[in-house]
């Protein structure tokens, strides 16, 4: 396995694991709000409030300084020349 392909192992692991917290968070506001622990409004504020959180940590962990989530594929291929 080249170091390419670890990296991007890591990556996909890391990727799954983000979105398997950020669906137990959401089952955890869920379950809050039907027993009615918590208000839907508020429920549903501190759940997205929670995702855009988590996603945030995670796209800075998994992107290096070079690349980005909206990219075209002629930028894309211009950033791979260069290493």
């Amino acid at each position: 396995m080249t170091e390419a392909e670890k990296k991007a192992a890591n990556q996909q692991q890391y990727a799954y694991t983000v979105l398997l917290v950020m669906t137990m968070i959401n089952i955890m506001f869920g379950v809050l709000m039907v027993s009615k622990i918590l208000s839907v409004w508020l429920g549903m504020i501190l759940a997205f409030s929670a995702m855009t959180l988590v996603f945030t940590k995670a796209k800075n962990r998994l992107l290096d300084s070079d690349e980005s989530l909206f990219e075209t594929a002629s930028e894309f291929h211009s950033r791979r020349k260069k290493t």
